[in-house]
Protein backbone atom coordinates (compact mmCIF):
# COMPACT_ATOMS: atom_id res chain seq x y z
CA UNK A 1 0.00 0.00 0.00
CA UNK A 2 1.22 3.17 -0.49
CA UNK A 3 2.00 5.99 2.02
CA UNK A 4 -0.43 8.83 2.16
CA UNK A 5 1.12 12.24 1.64
CA UNK A 6 -0.46 14.59 4.29
CA UNK A 7 -0.08 18.19 3.22
CA UNK A 8 -0.84 20.90 6.06
CA UNK A 9 -2.42 23.28 4.13
CA UNK A 10 -3.51 25.57 7.31
CA UNK A 11 0.02 25.72 8.46
CA UNK A 12 1.49 26.56 4.97
CA UNK A 13 -1.03 29.42 4.98
CA UNK A 14 -0.47 31.05 8.47
CA UNK A 15 3.19 30.62 8.19
CA UNK A 16 3.57 32.52 4.72
CA UNK A 17 1.08 35.30 6.20
CA UNK A 18 3.44 35.81 9.36
CA UNK A 19 6.35 36.05 7.10
CA UNK A 20 5.02 38.91 4.97
CA UNK A 21 3.38 40.47 8.12
CA UNK A 22 6.81 40.74 9.41
CA UNK A 23 7.81 42.52 5.97
CA UNK A 24 4.54 44.55 7.15
CA UNK A 25 6.12 45.74 10.16
CA UNK A 26 9.29 46.53 9.30
CA UNK A 27 8.00 48.62 6.67
CA UNK A 28 6.31 50.77 8.80
CA UNK A 29 9.19 50.41 11.60
CA UNK A 30 11.29 52.46 8.80
CA UNK A 31 8.95 54.91 8.06
CA UNK A 32 8.32 55.63 11.57
CA UNK A 33 4.58 54.55 10.96
CA UNK A 34 2.14 53.34 13.94
CA UNK A 35 -0.02 51.38 12.42
CA UNK A 36 -3.67 50.03 14.59
CA UNK A 37 -5.49 47.18 13.97
CA UNK A 38 -9.33 47.69 14.06
CA UNK A 39 -11.39 45.42 15.19
CA UNK A 40 -14.83 44.38 15.98
CA UNK A 41 -18.58 42.89 15.05
CA UNK A 42 -20.40 44.76 12.20
CA UNK A 43 -22.23 47.56 13.72
CA UNK A 44 -19.96 48.02 16.79
CA UNK A 45 -19.25 51.22 15.47
CA UNK A 46 -15.80 51.00 13.90
CA UNK A 47 -16.13 53.82 10.98
CA UNK A 48 -17.88 55.68 13.78
CA UNK A 49 -15.10 55.42 16.07
CA UNK A 50 -12.43 56.52 13.37
CA UNK A 51 -14.28 59.57 12.00
CA UNK A 52 -14.58 61.05 15.42
CA UNK A 53 -11.01 59.96 16.25
CA UNK A 54 -9.09 61.24 13.40
CA UNK A 55 -11.37 64.67 13.21
CA UNK A 56 -10.32 65.45 17.00
CA UNK A 57 -6.60 64.54 16.44
CA UNK A 58 -5.91 66.22 12.56
CA UNK A 59 -3.69 68.93 14.28
CA UNK A 60 -1.82 66.37 16.07
CA UNK A 61 -0.88 63.68 13.93
CA UNK A 62 -1.39 63.06 10.10
CA UNK A 63 -3.23 60.10 9.03
CA UNK A 64 -4.20 57.20 6.80
CA UNK A 65 -6.86 54.38 6.26
CA UNK A 66 -6.90 51.15 4.66
CA UNK A 67 -10.51 49.58 4.98
CA UNK A 68 -11.13 46.12 4.55
CA UNK A 69 -14.85 44.75 3.46
CA UNK A 70 -15.99 41.81 1.72
CA UNK A 71 -17.79 44.27 -0.82
CA UNK A 72 -18.35 47.98 -1.53
CA UNK A 73 -16.78 51.30 -0.37
CA UNK A 74 -19.16 52.93 1.94
CA UNK A 75 -16.71 52.77 4.80
CA UNK A 76 -14.15 54.45 2.33
CA UNK A 77 -16.32 57.10 1.18
CA UNK A 78 -17.10 58.15 4.82
CA UNK A 79 -13.59 58.32 5.95
CA UNK A 80 -12.36 59.83 2.71
CA UNK A 81 -14.27 63.08 3.46
CA UNK A 82 -11.98 63.94 6.53
CA UNK A 83 -9.19 64.49 3.60
CA UNK A 84 -6.59 62.28 4.22
CA UNK A 85 -5.54 59.14 2.13
CA UNK A 86 -7.88 55.80 1.88
CA UNK A 87 -7.45 52.51 0.64
CA UNK A 88 -10.20 50.31 0.15
CA UNK A 89 -9.47 46.62 -0.25
CA UNK A 90 -12.40 44.07 -0.95
CA UNK A 91 -11.60 40.76 -0.03
CA UNK A 92 -13.89 39.00 -2.77
CA UNK A 93 -15.39 36.85 0.14
CA UNK A 94 -12.97 36.76 2.89
CA UNK A 95 -13.97 37.21 6.04
CA UNK A 96 -10.83 39.11 7.26
CA UNK A 97 -7.83 40.72 6.35
CA UNK A 98 -4.68 39.31 5.68
CA UNK A 99 -0.71 40.23 5.71
CA UNK A 100 -0.83 40.16 1.62
CA UNK A 101 -3.64 42.64 1.32
CA UNK A 102 -2.16 45.10 3.84
CA UNK A 103 0.93 45.15 2.10
CA UNK A 104 -0.35 46.21 -0.99
CA UNK A 105 -2.47 48.53 0.78
CA UNK A 106 0.74 50.14 2.76
CA UNK A 107 2.67 49.78 -0.79
CA UNK A 108 -0.27 52.52 -2.05
CA UNK A 109 0.30 54.94 0.76
CA UNK A 110 3.17 57.97 1.50
CA UNK A 111 4.05 56.13 4.26
CA UNK A 112 6.88 58.43 5.50
CA UNK A 113 4.18 61.07 5.60
CA UNK A 114 1.38 59.55 7.75
CA UNK A 115 2.03 59.26 11.45
CA UNK A 116 -0.83 56.85 12.25
CA UNK A 117 -2.58 54.03 10.12
CA UNK A 118 -5.62 52.43 10.82
CA UNK A 119 -6.43 49.30 9.32
CA UNK A 120 -10.43 48.95 9.58
CA UNK A 121 -10.44 45.09 9.77
CA UNK A 122 -13.51 42.83 8.47
CA UNK A 123 -16.30 43.17 10.74
CA UNK A 124 -15.76 39.46 12.33
CA UNK A 125 -14.76 38.61 15.63
CA UNK A 126 -12.96 35.26 14.64
CA UNK A 127 -10.89 35.59 11.88
CA UNK A 128 -9.26 38.91 12.01
CA UNK A 129 -7.60 37.66 15.24
CA UNK A 130 -6.42 34.78 13.79
CA UNK A 131 -4.32 36.53 11.08
CA UNK A 132 -1.31 38.95 12.04
CA UNK A 133 -0.75 41.77 9.44
CA UNK A 134 1.54 43.79 10.56
CA UNK A 135 0.40 46.27 12.93
CA UNK A 136 2.18 47.07 16.12
CA UNK A 137 -1.13 47.87 17.83
CA UNK A 138 -4.60 45.79 18.24
CA UNK A 139 -7.95 47.20 19.03
CA UNK A 140 -11.42 45.45 19.30
CA UNK A 141 -14.37 47.12 19.38
CA UNK A 142 -17.37 45.94 21.14
CA UNK A 143 -21.09 47.51 21.95
CA UNK A 144 -23.52 47.29 24.41
CA UNK A 145 -26.26 46.26 21.88
CA UNK A 146 -24.11 43.16 21.16
CA UNK A 147 -24.33 41.66 24.71
CA UNK A 148 -22.00 40.89 27.75
CA UNK A 149 -20.91 37.79 26.76
CA UNK A 150 -18.84 38.27 23.82
CA UNK A 151 -15.35 38.18 25.31
CA UNK A 152 -16.53 34.59 27.27
CA UNK A 153 -17.68 33.25 23.14
CA UNK A 154 -14.82 35.21 21.16
CA UNK A 155 -11.88 34.68 23.42
CA UNK A 156 -8.85 35.20 21.03
CA UNK A 157 -9.86 38.45 19.54
CA UNK A 158 -9.94 39.92 23.19
CA UNK A 159 -6.85 38.19 24.35
CA UNK A 160 -4.61 39.58 21.45
CA UNK A 161 -6.71 43.20 22.38
CA UNK A 162 -4.09 45.61 23.53
CA UNK A 163 -7.18 48.00 23.98
CA UNK A 164 -10.97 46.99 24.06
CA UNK A 165 -13.50 50.01 24.00
CA UNK A 166 -16.99 48.99 24.89
CA UNK A 167 -18.79 51.55 22.14
CA UNK A 168 -22.22 53.00 22.88
CA UNK A 169 -22.76 52.78 26.51
CA UNK A 170 -25.60 55.43 26.07
CA UNK A 171 -27.64 52.65 25.24
CA UNK A 172 -27.04 50.82 28.94
CA UNK A 173 -30.24 52.35 31.08
CA UNK A 174 -32.49 51.20 27.74
CA UNK A 175 -30.85 47.28 27.86
CA UNK A 176 -30.21 44.03 29.87
CA UNK A 177 -26.64 44.49 29.52
CA UNK A 178 -24.46 43.51 32.67
CA UNK A 179 -21.52 45.68 32.49
CA UNK A 180 -19.75 43.81 35.16
CA UNK A 181 -20.02 40.67 33.61
CA UNK A 182 -18.61 42.05 30.44
CA UNK A 183 -15.10 43.48 32.52
CA UNK A 184 -15.18 40.19 34.47
CA UNK A 185 -15.24 37.93 31.39
CA UNK A 186 -12.62 39.92 29.68
CA UNK A 187 -10.29 40.59 32.33
CA UNK A 188 -10.29 36.65 32.56
CA UNK A 189 -8.87 36.31 29.38
CA UNK A 190 -7.03 39.72 28.30
CA UNK A 191 -4.65 42.13 29.96
CA UNK A 192 -6.09 44.36 27.75
CA UNK A 193 -7.25 48.32 28.83
CA UNK A 194 -10.74 48.62 29.03
CA UNK A 195 -12.22 51.78 27.84
CA UNK A 196 -15.99 52.35 28.01
CA UNK A 197 -17.41 55.17 26.18
CA UNK A 198 -20.12 56.32 23.29
CA UNK A 199 -18.83 57.82 20.14
CA UNK A 200 -22.52 59.13 19.58
CA UNK A 201 -22.65 61.20 22.90
CA UNK A 202 -18.53 61.68 23.81
CA UNK A 203 -19.33 60.35 26.53
CA UNK A 204 -15.64 58.57 27.93
CA UNK A 205 -13.63 59.50 24.16
CA UNK A 206 -10.94 61.32 25.98
CA UNK A 207 -9.92 58.64 27.81
CA UNK A 208 -9.22 56.62 24.56
CA UNK A 209 -7.85 59.97 22.82
CA UNK A 210 -5.07 60.10 25.57
CA UNK A 211 -4.59 56.47 25.42
CA UNK A 212 -4.40 56.56 21.98
CA UNK A 213 -1.85 59.89 21.76
CA UNK A 214 0.09 58.11 24.11
CA UNK A 215 0.84 55.12 22.51
CA UNK A 216 1.76 56.83 19.44
CA UNK A 217 3.77 59.29 20.65
CA UNK A 218 5.66 56.66 22.41
CA UNK A 219 6.18 54.97 19.10
CA UNK A 220 7.06 57.81 17.07
CA UNK A 221 9.06 59.60 19.85
CA UNK A 222 11.32 56.55 20.32
CA UNK A 223 14.79 56.27 18.27
CA UNK A 224 14.49 53.76 16.01
CA UNK A 225 16.86 51.15 18.19
CA UNK A 226 19.57 48.47 17.40
CA UNK A 227 21.43 45.74 19.78
CA UNK A 228 24.75 45.26 19.72
CA UNK A 229 25.42 41.85 18.67
CA UNK A 230 27.76 40.78 15.85
CA UNK A 231 25.85 37.95 13.74
CA UNK A 232 29.03 36.40 12.75
CA UNK A 233 29.21 33.40 10.80
CA UNK A 234 27.05 30.50 11.77
CA UNK A 235 24.37 31.56 14.11
CA UNK A 236 22.09 30.02 16.43
CA UNK A 237 19.40 32.13 18.59
CA UNK A 238 17.80 30.24 21.55
CA UNK A 239 14.93 31.67 22.62
CA UNK A 240 14.34 30.61 26.62
CA UNK A 241 11.20 31.19 28.59
CA UNK A 242 8.08 29.61 30.75
CA UNK A 243 5.06 30.45 29.18
CA UNK A 244 2.81 30.29 31.50
CA UNK A 245 4.76 32.41 34.03
CA UNK A 246 3.59 35.91 32.44
CA UNK A 247 6.56 37.85 31.20
CA UNK A 248 9.05 34.91 31.66
CA UNK A 249 8.03 33.74 28.22
CA UNK A 250 9.38 36.60 26.24
CA UNK A 251 12.44 34.46 24.85
CA UNK A 252 10.26 31.22 23.75
CA UNK A 253 7.35 34.07 21.71
CA UNK A 254 10.49 35.86 20.18
CA UNK A 255 11.60 32.29 19.11
CA UNK A 256 8.75 31.25 18.04
CA UNK A 257 7.88 34.55 15.90
CA UNK A 258 11.51 34.27 14.21
CA UNK A 259 11.05 30.62 13.43
CA UNK A 260 8.47 31.69 11.14
CA UNK A 261 10.43 34.76 8.80
CA UNK A 262 14.21 33.71 9.31
CA UNK A 263 15.21 31.05 6.80
CA UNK A 264 18.50 31.30 5.88
CA UNK A 265 20.16 28.11 6.23
CA UNK A 266 23.37 29.28 8.41
CA UNK A 267 20.94 30.72 10.76
CA UNK A 268 18.95 27.93 13.25
CA UNK A 269 16.21 29.10 15.60
CA UNK A 270 15.46 27.62 18.81
CA UNK A 271 12.27 27.43 21.01
CA UNK A 272 14.26 25.64 24.28
CA UNK A 273 11.27 26.71 26.73
CA UNK A 274 12.89 26.07 29.91
CA UNK A 275 15.33 23.67 28.91
CA UNK A 276 17.84 24.75 26.77
CA UNK A 277 20.46 21.84 28.27
CA UNK A 278 18.22 19.24 26.25
CA UNK A 279 19.59 20.98 23.02
CA UNK A 280 23.16 20.59 23.62
CA UNK A 281 23.05 18.45 20.82
CA UNK A 282 21.36 20.30 17.88
CA UNK A 283 23.68 23.25 18.50
CA UNK A 284 26.54 21.20 18.79
CA UNK A 285 25.67 19.38 15.57
CA UNK A 286 25.01 22.94 13.76
CA UNK A 287 29.03 24.16 14.52
CA UNK A 288 27.84 27.59 15.32
CA UNK A 289 29.85 30.54 15.63
CA UNK A 290 27.82 32.84 17.30
CA UNK A 291 25.43 31.99 19.58
CA UNK A 292 22.28 34.57 21.12
CA UNK A 293 20.07 33.76 23.69
CA UNK A 294 17.03 35.73 24.31
CA UNK A 295 15.53 35.63 28.04
CA UNK A 296 13.60 37.86 30.76
CA UNK A 297 16.58 38.13 32.62
CA UNK A 298 16.00 40.47 36.03
CA UNK A 299 19.19 43.12 35.85
CA UNK A 300 17.07 45.57 37.59
CA UNK A 301 15.80 47.70 34.52
CA UNK A 302 12.36 49.29 33.68
CA UNK A 303 10.13 46.49 32.84
CA UNK A 304 10.42 45.88 28.50
CA UNK A 305 14.18 47.32 28.74
CA UNK A 306 16.45 45.38 26.90
CA UNK A 307 19.97 45.11 27.26
CA UNK A 308 22.96 43.13 25.51
CA UNK A 309 25.24 40.57 28.12
CA UNK A 310 28.12 39.00 27.72
CA UNK A 311 26.98 35.49 29.26
CA UNK A 312 30.17 36.06 31.57
CA UNK A 313 28.21 38.72 33.09
CA UNK A 314 25.03 36.49 34.51
CA UNK A 315 26.89 35.53 37.07
CA UNK A 316 25.83 38.85 38.79
CA UNK A 317 22.25 38.43 37.76
CA UNK A 318 19.54 35.98 38.22
CA UNK A 319 17.31 34.76 35.29
CA UNK A 320 13.76 35.01 35.77
CA UNK A 321 12.60 32.24 37.51
CA UNK A 322 14.99 29.38 35.52
CA UNK A 323 16.45 27.26 38.43
CA UNK A 324 19.17 26.29 36.99
CA UNK A 325 22.57 29.03 35.95
CA UNK A 326 22.42 30.01 32.64
CA UNK A 327 26.19 31.69 33.18
CA UNK A 328 27.32 27.54 33.84
CA UNK A 329 25.21 26.28 30.58
CA UNK A 330 26.77 28.73 27.99
CA UNK A 331 30.40 28.12 29.48
CA UNK A 332 29.83 24.48 28.41
CA UNK A 333 28.05 25.28 25.14
CA UNK A 334 31.02 28.00 24.50
CA UNK A 335 33.72 25.37 25.67
CA UNK A 336 32.34 22.79 23.34
CA UNK A 337 31.61 24.73 20.26
CA UNK A 338 33.80 28.04 20.63
CA UNK A 339 31.47 30.09 19.63
CA UNK A 340 30.52 33.92 20.81
CA UNK A 341 27.64 33.35 23.02
CA UNK A 342 25.94 36.57 24.01
CA UNK A 343 22.76 37.05 25.55
CA UNK A 344 19.62 39.25 24.88
CA UNK A 345 17.82 39.84 27.97
CA UNK A 346 14.16 41.75 28.47
CA UNK A 347 13.70 42.91 31.82
CA UNK A 348 10.52 41.39 33.11
CA UNK A 349 7.48 43.06 35.24
CA UNK A 350 5.09 40.07 36.01
CA UNK A 351 6.55 36.89 36.90
CA UNK A 352 3.20 35.68 37.76
CA UNK A 353 1.40 32.12 37.26
CA UNK A 354 -0.86 33.61 34.00
CA UNK A 355 -0.17 33.30 30.35
CA UNK A 356 -0.55 36.84 29.93
CA UNK A 357 2.32 39.15 29.37
CA UNK A 358 2.93 43.23 30.48
CA UNK A 359 2.28 45.55 27.85
CA UNK A 360 5.63 46.67 28.32
CA UNK A 361 7.28 43.37 27.34
CA UNK A 362 4.70 42.80 24.81
CA UNK A 363 6.13 45.57 23.02
CA UNK A 364 9.68 44.76 23.76
CA UNK A 365 8.89 41.27 22.02
CA UNK A 366 7.85 42.81 18.73
CA UNK A 367 10.62 45.46 19.07
CA UNK A 368 13.36 42.59 19.24
CA UNK A 369 11.58 40.45 16.84
CA UNK A 370 11.59 43.58 14.22
CA UNK A 371 15.13 44.36 14.51
CA UNK A 372 16.50 40.81 14.83
CA UNK A 373 14.51 40.12 11.50
CA UNK A 374 15.91 42.95 9.76
CA UNK A 375 19.51 42.23 10.78
CA UNK A 376 19.18 38.55 9.44
CA UNK A 377 16.89 39.31 6.73
CA UNK A 378 17.84 43.10 4.81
Amino acid sequence: MKKVKVIEVGASIFEENEKIAEENRLLLSKANTFAVNIMGSPGSGKTSLLEKTISELKDRFSFAVIEGDIKGSLDAERVAKLDIPVIQINTGGACHLDAFMVKKGLESLPLKDIDIIFVENVGNLVCPAEFEIGTSFNIVVSSIPEGEDKPLKYPLMFKIADICILNKIDLLSHTAFDLDAFKKHLKDISSSQFIPLSVKTGEGFSLWIEALSESAFRQLTVPQETISVEWKGRVVIVGMGDRMKADDGAGSIIAEKLTKVVKRKDVKVIDAGNSIENYFGVIERFKPDTIVVIDAVDFGGEPGEIRTLEYEELQELTTSTHSFSLHLLLHHIHNQTGANCIVIGVQPKDLILSDKVSQQVKEAIQKLTEIITYELCR
